[in-house]
């Protein structure tokens, strides 16, 4: 007799909680599926602005570096170094310093239009991977933009989003499927936690020179985790993700703050991760294995060629400026090779020599990728191209 009123009951609940569930945990209908794949992004638009921006650094050569004196600045000048820290010579930099309004422009349109493709689309249209690719490009184009809208800036965490009276990485600066999304909601929330494998991490560039290096191409579903792989490598044989200070081991303080989502068996977990990167000299030092690794000194300054620079050139001692127009199918132009020393401090200039020596004694290599192919029976994806909408065209880019 009660048993009707209670199946009722539990019907009327499961009603009335659904709604609050899905309002607490925003992020649930991120989690990544795919009902078939029938979408892929074209992000060409952004590896023609990332081959033109990025100054690639080259590989670490675990040589710490010397604190600067006063050779590194220029005399009769107020430029000085933005950072001192013995990494600041490592990772691949972004070239704000020859920015204009043309390639801010370029930035804010991808950013939209990224945007709008996936919201043009049900989500689960989309594989695991182009999801992926999908949100470290959104985060690292987002960084990229706020930065060159506040350049000179000592360092990105201290930017301010005036309309919100929030900071850089905690501001809502996305909207996805009517889901408004910080930096730190990207990281954390979606990324960190629908994405298991440790690798993510070397996606997501926080502009800081402590943190993983900006690669010169965008991320794409059919390569993503062999482009994290490489960039992994990169960054667990630098300084910044693994060093010995005064006989001790140091590790990055992402490696701390991935650690509830990766590394719950502490410090085995983590042990294990980096020693499927290390070479020879860091697995010497992952030999060592402390009971409770620490953290080395993250730098926080701007990872651009002047290290966080807070005083800009003038417009007339950059030789090198970049143009690129408002079409996101226009490629952008190609910089000079001198060009990046115009108007450069002296610490600028160390940083491309020391670039440039390690370049030049670089020895030949084989890097396997895997590359995923299609399946020649299974229907073909659609390639969606990254285009704004007219709205955002006449906003000049702006989100």
């Amino acid at each position: 007799m009660f048993k009707p009123i209670a199946s009722i009951y539990f019907v009327i609940a499961c009603m009335l909680t659904a709604p609050a569930s899905a309002q607490d945990d925003p992020f649930s209908v991120f989690a990544p599926y795919s009902t078939s794949t029938r979408y892929r992004i074209d992000h060409q638009p952004w590896t023609d602005f990332l081959s033109r921006a990025v100054y690639t650094v080259g590989r670490s050569d675990r040589k710490p570096a010397r604190r600067p004196g006063e050779s590194y600045r220029n005399a009769g000048t107020r430029l000085s170094t933005g950072s001192s820290s013995r990494y600041r010579f490592e990772g691949n930099r972004i070239m704000f310093h020859t920015f204009n309004d043309e390639v801010e422009t370029y930035v804010g349109l991808y950013r939209q239009g990224l945007q709008d493709t996936m919201n043009r689309v049900d989500y689960g249209d989309f594989s695991r991977d182009e999801q992926l690719a999908f949100w470290l490009n959104l985060y690292n184009a987002v960084v990229i933009h706020e930065i060159a809208k506040a350049h000179p800036v000592s360092r990105p965490s201290r930017i301010r989003i005036r309309d919100q009276n929030a900071r850089l990485f905690d501001a809502k600066l996305v909207e996805v499927h009517g889901v408004k999304l910080s930096l730190n909601d990207i990281r954390y929330n979606i990324v960190y936690r629908y994405w298991r494998t440790s690798d993510v991490i070397y996606g997501l560039w926080s502009g800081e020179i402590g943190g993983t290096g900006i690669m010169p191409s965008a991320f794409e579903g059919t390569t993503v985790r062999s482009q994290l792989r490489l960039n992994g490598r990169e960054f667990v044989n630098s300084l910044r993700g693994v060093d010995r200070i005064r006989g001790k081991m140091r590790i990055s303080q992402l490696y701390v703050d991935a650690r509830p989502y990766y590394f719950q068996n502490w410090p085995d977990d983590l042990y294990a991760h980096l020693s499927r990167y290390a070479d020879w000299t860091t697995a010497q030092i992952i030999a060592l294995r402390p009971e409770n690794p620490k953290p080395s000194r993250y730098d926080l300054s701007t990872a651009d060629v002047e290290s966080g620079e807070t005083v800009r050139s003038s417009a007339n001692d950059n030789a090198a400026a970049v143009a690129a127009g408002a079409d996101l199918g226009e490629r952008w132009s190609k910089l000079s090779d001198t060009g990046m020393r115009g108007g450069l401090s002296g610490e600028a200039l160390a940083l491309a020599r020391r670039s440039e020596a390690r370049l030049e004694r670089r020895r030949g290599s084989v890097v396997i990728l895997d590359v995923k192919t299609d399946d020649p029976d299974a229907p073909q994806a659609q390639t969606l191209s990254v285009e704004p909408d007219e709205k955002t065209a006449d906003e000049e880019g702006q989100p």
